[in-house]
């Protein structure tokens, strides 16, 4: 009587071990509640990596040259006279000595540069609203996300006279600030947003309207 009743305590709880187990089984599977790193458009395949390699993916790159001019006139004869034989007893500024353009520097550059324009998530992140016929998915704006501008790639164009780096710094800032307000004219923030608004609306595979929306830096 005992083995028996010892039998069926144990049967019992070998029943309780899986239907815990069934349990556990049925919420992990249908119940439990979805990662913030899988699912983002409730009802669709959109997935967060997924979104975010979309808009890493479609950005753009525009390479731009432009000309940057730096000039700096004598103030006086006397000054012109005596800049003149400096330079020519200067091996380096003999050319410029012979010039009689009344220049004392001048400093022209040819800068090439590559700008990329897209989404930036590294420190922002996206967000999104579901309702019963539609899921909003709000984005920050494009942006300029990088500006390369490589000394390699620079041309000296003109150099007359001796010119600092902190000078030339500046030369290039103004290089980039050339490019960017270029960028701006071809509305290169604006281009970015098609084909990535194109290819969500192709993988959003929900009955759902989807409502793409960005959100203002």
């Amino acid at each position: 009587m005992k083995r028996q009743k010892i039998r069926e305590i144990l049967t019992l709880i070998v029943r309780l071990i899986a239907l815990t187990g069934i349990i556990f089984l049925v919420y992990f599977l249908f119940f439990r509640k979805s990662n913030s790193n899988e699912i983002v458009l409730e009802d669709t395949p959109l997935k967060v990596e997924q979104i975010k390699s979309i808009l890493e993916l479609n950005a753009i790159n525009f390479q731009d040259e432009v000309v940057v001019d730096s000039v700096e006139y004598y103030q006086n004869m006397g000054e012109a006279f005596s800049g003149t034989i400096e330079k020519l007893f200067d091996i380096n500024q003999l050319k410029n000595s012979l010039k009689s353009d009344g220049i004392k520097r001048r400093l022209t550059l040819i800068v090439r540069g590559n700008l990329m324009y897209g989404v930036d998530l590294k420190k922002k992140d996206f967000q999104f609203k579901t309702y019963d016929d539609s899921t909003i998915l709000i984005l920050p704006e494009p942006e300029l996300l990088s500006i390369e501008t490589n000394p390699a790639n620079t041309e000296v164009y003109i150099e007359n006279g001796y010119w600092k780096d902190s000078e030339r710094i500046i030369l290039m800032n103004l290089a980039r600030k050339k490019m960017i307000q270029t960028a701006d004219e071809l509305h290169l923030k604006e281009k970015v947003k098609k084909p990535i608004e194109k290819l969500l609306h192709v993988l959003n595979a929900s009955n759902k309207k989807l409502i793409i929306q960005y959100r203002s830096l």
